[in-house]
């Protein structure tokens, strides 16, 4: 990563930390020089991690599939553990192992402003949201055995 975007990066992390930005729904914390976390609710944490290879982040958010909630390792750790593989799909992908489902994005630094990083990670926790809904929150709706349901929405 060219050392000037590493250090606009850094220092725009640290104003996120310092002052709640507008489009995030909490402060962000930080957890290293280049990784930080930010709680988007008690069901969910989004975790930023600059990567040395290019002027990119990774975004990435981890939910155990019990339930449980969220998983505060980092995205490399849980797929060594998971013994897993993570699709690249673009621009998100999802490693899906036997205990955990990984959201993960990939976003160019170079030219963002404060702005469209916060942008960024609001829209990546707004699809956390979705994503991760079956998991964090009890089921709407269980189906009757051997008969198919539908759920009606009033007009």
């Amino acid at each position: 990563m060219h050392p000037s975007t590493k250090s606009q990066i850094r220092h725009i992390m640290s104003d996120f930390g310092e002052t709640k930005h507008h489009l995030l729904h909490d402060r962000v914390v930080a957890l290293a020089a280049s990784r930080w976390m930010m709680p988007i609710n008690d069901n969910a944490i989004i975790q930023i991690e600059l990567l040395h290879h290019a002027n990119q982040a990774l975004l990435s958010s981890t939910v155990a599939r019990d339930g449980s909630g969220p998983l505060k390792a980092f995205f490399l750790t849980m797929l060594l553990l998971e013994d897993t593989i993570a699709h690249a799909q673009h621009p998100f992908g999802i490693c899906s192992g036997a205990a955990t489902v990984t959201l993960h994005r990939f976003i160019d630094l170079e030219t963002l402003s404060t702005d469209q990083l916060a942008l960024a990670i609001a829209n990546f926790a707004s699809l956390n949201d979705v994503i991760f809904a079956d998991y964090l929150s009890p089921p709407i709706a269980e189906p009757v055995a051997d008969k198919r349901y539908s759920i009606y929405y009033a007009v």
